[in-house]
């Protein structure tokens, strides 16, 4: 836990998770989205939007105690405009603010977005003002729950499923999706001076900050990831047993995502966590191969 933690472009952070699911990856991702409609497709780029500007007020903040105060000052009015685009009691009579405030509002009306998300995703990007480093898996699994399981809580509403069984699903995809991200990223995590590693799973294998900032790999972090790992895989079977009893074909972009991404951690395992001299990636065909054995799954016809 650090109080002067510098601003710096976090690759764990909600729109970095954002960017990868959209702007950085080809054909997968796209394609999945083309099932969505004109009003879909619309209502998540607002919420990625949402994401990227509350993300961004973390992140760009000008160093230091000044700085500081006005990230918290600017995520307490988007906290204010969410309760604008709610119509809180207090804010009844006082309509958004902001263009994508209204955004919000209007396709709200149509996809019932869940209001404690937006809520979440702010108290998740607020963690990172204070906190670079992280306890233990329960630590870390509230942050990861925050800026990725909430930011599904929205696609779902979006997709159309949003059962208690997708609830489950997305909660789920959402740390398993973060935790590869995490894992995948830790070289240039370490180059930010960032380590989103659990203290507690560094200890067990003997593991220090130190190690990881100056990204050492031998038998030790081999056996660390290994379990990390572990703990990312049981994730995506938890929101596998879910997908059972929800709407498979209403959830098909969110489990190209998965799937795309679950490939990618095997990647890592192919080649015994070695994270630190080349980042792991899918070959396009690979990733047209993912989507198309997931719309297989979904029973969607081509």
């Amino acid at each position: 836990m650090s109080a002067n933690v510098q601003p710096t472009r976090r690759p764990g952070g909600v729109s970095a998770f954002i960017r990868r699911l959209t702007e950085r990856s080809s054909s997968n991702f796209k394609f999945a989205f083309l099932f969505l409609g004109h009003e879909r497709a619309e209502g998540l780029g607002l919420v990625y939007e949402f994401c990227r500007v509350v993300d961004d007020i973390v992140d760009e903040r000008e160093p230091g105690p000044e700085g500081m105060d006005q990230a918290r000052r600017q995520l307490a009015e988007w906290t204010r405009e969410i309760a604008r685009i709610y119509r809180d009691p207090y804010y009844e009579n006082d309509p958004p603010h902001t263009e994508l405030g209204r955004g919000l509002a209007r396709t709200h009306v149509m996809f019932d977005y869940p209001r404690e998300a937006f809520d979440e995703i702010i108290a998740g990007v607020a963690m990172d003002l204070t906190q670079d480093r992280y306890d233990d898996l329960d630590e870390l699994r509230l942050y990861c729950y925050r800026v990725a399981s909430c930011v599904g809580f929205l696609c779902i509403a979006l997709f159309g499923d949003q059962s208690d069984s997708s609830r489950r699903y997305a909660e789920h995809l959402g740390l398993a999706l973060q935790y590869t991200n995490i894992l995948r990223d830790v070289a240039e995590d370490a180059v930010r001076g960032r380590i989103y590693l659990p203290r507690e799973l560094l200890l067990r294998h003997d593991l220090s900050d130190e190690d990881i900032l100056h990204q050492r790999y031998d038998d030790r972090f081999v056996a660390m990831a290994t379990d990390f790992a572990d703990a990312a895989e049981r994730e995506y079977r938890k929101a596998w047993d879910a997908l059972r009893e929800a709407d498979a074909r209403a959830l098909l972009p969110a489990e190209i995502m998965g799937r795309t991404y679950h490939r990618i951690l095997g990647e890592i395992r192919a080649r015994n966590f070695n994270v630190f001299t080349r980042r792991a990636a899918l070959r396009r065909r690979d990733k047209i191969k993912v989507a198309a054995l997931a719309i297989a799954r979904s029973g969607l016809s081509w």
